[in-house]
């Protein structure tokens, strides 16, 4: 495994253990809140509160813990 995949690993891995809320921005400037529920090499599955989406890596321009003064996400 890579220098670059070990870093993406190990911090989706924390996300994902504590449970954290988190902002994906797609490459089509939409975004999604929620918690990861998993992830491999080619994607992540996030619980957005009572349903999942399987986001491919390739869509995701940006990933970041949620921080609750940002401004309302769209629903998808």
């Amino acid at each position: 495994m890579s220098d670059e995949q070990d870093l993406q690993n190990a911090y989706l891995n924390r996300l994902r253990r504590e449970g954290q809320r988190v902002a994906v921005w797609l490459v089509s400037g939409k975004r999604l809140v929620g918690r990861i529920k998993g992830h491999d090499r080619f994607t992540v599955l996030l619980d957005l509160g009572g349903s999942e989406q399987l986001i491919f890596k390739h869509a995701m321009a940006a990933i970041s813990p949620y921080r609750e003064r940002e401004a309302p996400s769209a629903s998808v």
